[in-house]
């Protein structure tokens, strides 16, 4: 078969075409990290000493965490970002013709800003160049970032996230509570650094339509495109969702760390957060509510769509999988002084299998900047419940401080997700998509390959041309545990041409797959775990349920018929001789989330109560359950579909945070979903008395 857009190159089969595909990668993700420290004292008062080093943290997470090339990171230190540098980068970035439609772009600030005093009603913000003198080189007001930042959204999409980490005007200059330990991000501003027409050029060229004369007022009258982006924290911004690092009235601080290091408040701890949660399972707005609490500065977020998932759920890095390993000596009668024995923190119930290799690191902070130690990989004959003991694959120096840490770098033996194409042009994204997963050498412990049209019943997943839709590929479900329900469809289609979006839902599905596969047939579980679905109700309308009727479920399987009212409760009863810790999932095939119904327990080097104690129930729902009641709902293009609720049980805490995700296919309405009760606004109090008596 002849493939034009492959170069005329002709292929017979599938892997013949993944071998030529593997050449090329393709973009993720776009990034401008601007950061300025070397500000001259004659104008702005204050050097900056943490704002590099936040650029550069940022950089090198988007680089180790995300997998993000460096060709794809435009960045900006110091005498690099001038005033026409940085407009320059913004225009860079704007006329980049690699950049594909609605793929993910940041642009992240740190350095001082300002505010120009003003008699207009709005008050001018501005961005300060390291170059900045006052009434001759200008700050970079908030219109003209918001006209660059519109261009680069009419040539590539509102998929852009923009964070800055400085203040928002110079209110807070030296002598306000600023020290040594403490610097605030902040410049003083005058009236004639904004002068009227400053920067008209760029706002006629990236708005697309200019109505007369361009001077402060522009930023309140507005203009088609730009009207929606008035300064730095204002509502409705439809081109992108903006993190500030603090309030309009508030200061953006740094603060000493080392002797030698200063960092920004808001950069170190919104990257704690962004390392501990994989960005396509938090939205912008969770971001508020997860990042760890910061003196003196609340966080800011806003644009029209700060309820998407991060970066549009397009981003998903390359599985990392950590685990705390420890090195012992273990008795020989063979040898004087004994075997080393490196013993991993995970086993079986964590997922571990035949083959898995791990590299070995002396912390976290060395997997993202240190040469590895060596590389262990586990047997099967080795791997315990919560243990495996693994064996050495490559120079493992035999001295090292407990404990270390064993990265995943390679999948051990599991059941690829398999899925089918037609060898037809028209699927040329499926190919690309899996050729770019081949080409990421194993990071991914879930993994996906294509099957020859003569095993198409071995696979999961058809992928179709769109029966309604133009230019839209669709997934047909070819499982039997799927289609002898009914389910045969997934409600969601990609774009034909779009590889990068349709490798991620299939990474989606292969994570999604390998989790709702990964079984431990255990008879005494099995059998011995009572596990009742009732529907509730609520009789008093106080938020108080009770089962009613019959317990659902029933040969194996529940069956709900969706009125979207009817909650619903389990009951989980141990007949083991164990006392067990208990996580439900539910896996909903109809979009690929993995939602969490009990809480999922991190690893603790502390003992941790039972969930489900021997002879003992564990209720959802109602009761004295913390878990909120569940409910049911059907997408409004399907009559039937299929989920699956999944637990775990364990006489030990197994760290399962890795498990869920949200969809790939961005904001939708999950199916089987706790139910968050409102709570009724209700308080009491309670009087005792107490006597006292003279003795």
């Amino acid at each position: 078969m002849n493939i034009p857009w492959l170069n005329n190159v002709n292929v017979s089969s599938i892997p013949e075409m993944l071998w030529h595909l593997m050449k090329a990668p393709y973009p993720r993700l776009w990034a401008l990290i601007i950061g300025i420290n070397d500000y001259s004292p004659a104008t702005t008062k204050t050097k900056l000493r943490g704002a590099v080093p936040d650029a550069d943290a940022m950089d090198e997470y988007l680089r180790l965490e995300l997998q993000v090339p460096k060709e794809q990171i435009d960045n900006l230190r110091d005498k690099d970002a001038t005033r026409s540098g940085i407009i320059a980068a913004f225009e860079r970035m704007r006329d980049n013709r690699n950049i594909k439609r609605q793929d993910p772009i940041l642009i992240y600030y740190a350095g001082h800003g300002g505010e120009v005093p003003s008699d207009h009603k709005a008050k001018t913000q501005a961005l300060i160049p390291v170059d900045y003198v006052p009434e001759q080189i200008h700050p970079i007001p908030d219109r003209t970032v918001a006209a660059l930042i519109n261009g680069i959204s009419k040539q590539h999409g509102n998929n852009i996230t923009v964070i800055f980490d400085c203040c928002h005007s110079g209110s807070g200059t030296r002598g306000d509570g600023e020290t040594d330990e403490s610097i605030v991000r902040a410049c003083e501003l005058s009236p004639n650094d904004d002068p009227d027409g400053l920067d008209a050029h760029i706002l006629k060229e990236n708005s697309g339509e200019h109505p007369g004369p361009i001077d402060k007022a522009t930023t309140e009258t507005g203009f088609r495109g730009l009207h929606l982006a008035k300064g730095f924290a204002t509502k409705g911004m439809n081109s992108h969702v903006h993190l500030a690092a603090c309030s309009a009235k508030e200061q953006a601080r740094e603060d000493k760390e080392t002797p030698q290091r200063f960092r920004g408040r808001f950069t170190t701890a919104l990257l704690e957060l962004l390392r501990t949660v994989q960005p396509d399972q938090i939205t912008y707005t969770d971001i508020l509510f997860k990042i760890p609490r910061i003196d003196g500065q609340n966080p800011q977020c806003e644009g029209f769509y700060k309820n998407r998932i991060l970066f549009d759920s397009k981003v998903r890095p390359h599985t990392r999988l950590s685990y705390e390993l420890n090195c012992t000596t273990k008795a020989d009668a063979t040898k004087a002084d004994g075997t080393m024995q490196y013993v991993l923190e995970g086993g079986s119930a964590h997922g571990i299998t035949d083959g898995a290799q791990f590299t070995l690191y002396q912390n976290t902070k060395a997997a993202l900047a240190e040469e590895p130690l060596g590389v262990l990989i586990a047997k099967s004959d080795n791997i315990q419940p919560f243990t495996t003991f693994l064996e050495v694959d490559k120079d493992v120096p035999t001295v090292f401080s407990n404990p270390a840490i064993a990265i995943q770098t390679r999948a051990g033996a599991s059941q690829d997700l398999l899925v089918y194409a037609p060898l037809e042009s028209k699927y040329k994204s499926v190919f690309q998509a899996v050729a770019e997963e081949m080409s990421t050498k194993g990071l991914n412990p879930y993994r996906i390959n294509l099957v020859e049209s003569a095993e198409r019943d071995k696979a999961t997943y058809e992928i179709i041309a769109s029966e309604s839709e133009k230019d839209k590929l669709a997934f047909s479900v070819l499982e039997k545990r799927a289609t002898k329900y009914g389910f045969t469809r997934m409600p969601h289609v990609v774009d034909a041409d779009d590889a990068e979006d349709l490798h991620r839902v299939l990474c989606a599905a292969s994570h999604y797959h390998f989790h709702l596969n990964h079984n431990h047939p255990n008879n005494q579980i099995e059998n011995s775990i009572d596990i009742e679905f009732f529907a509730l109700e609520d009789k008093d309308d106080d938020e108080v349920y009770s089962p009613v009727g019959e317990n659902m479920h029933r040969e194996g399987r529940i069956e709900c018929v969706v009125d979207g009212e009817t909650k619903y409760g389990m009951k989980i009863t141990n007949k083991t001789p164990w006392p067990l810790h208990l996580s439900c999932f539910f896996f909903d095939h109809a979009d690929l989330s993995i939602t969490t119904i009990t809480e999922v327990d991190p690893r603790t080097p502390h003992q941790k109560d039972y969930s489900l104690e021997k002879d003992a129930t564990f209720e959802m729902g109602y009761g004295k359950s913390s878990v909120p009641p569940l409910e049911c709902k059907l997408p409004e293009n399907l009559d039937v579909t299929i989920g699956f609720l999944k637990f775990y049980f364990a006489t030990e805490v197994v760290d399962l945070s890795h498990v869920p995700q949200g969809s790939p296919f961005g904001s939708v309405e999950r199916k089987l979903v706790p139910s968050r009760p409102k709570i009724k606004p209700v308080w009491g109090t309670v009087v005792i008395p107490v006597i006292q008596k003279r003795m």
